[in-house]
């Protein structure tokens, strides 16, 4: 979760060092936290259930989260990021 959060700040330009202050408009700051409540089920999911395909839905919701913001990252880019590297059997 830290890498996560630490790679959205980089995404934004958010220095720590120098910003004190984050401006945002409402709708971000909601999807950012409902991108984060994605997160943080599908790694319950994960660690709980160990429910592979209840993780992928999970993180494609996230990632329709965060896409609101950003609009660059499709669903079959993340999933094809998810399953690279996995081995499915037969």
């Amino acid at each position: 979760m830290d890498l996560l959060k630490q790679h959205l700040k980089q995404s934004v330009g958010f220095n720590e060092a120098t910003d004190n202050v984050f401006i945002a408009r409402r709708r971000h700051i909601e999807a950012i936290r409902a991108g984060y409540q994605f997160v943080e089920s599908a790694l319950n999911q994960l660690q709980v259930s160990q429910a592979g395909e209840l993780v992928a839905e999970d993180l494609r919701q996230a990632q329709m989260s965060l896409a609101e913001i950003t609009g660059t990252v499709t669903s079959d880019d993340l999933l094809g990021k998810i399953f690279s590297s996995f081995c499915i059997g037969k």
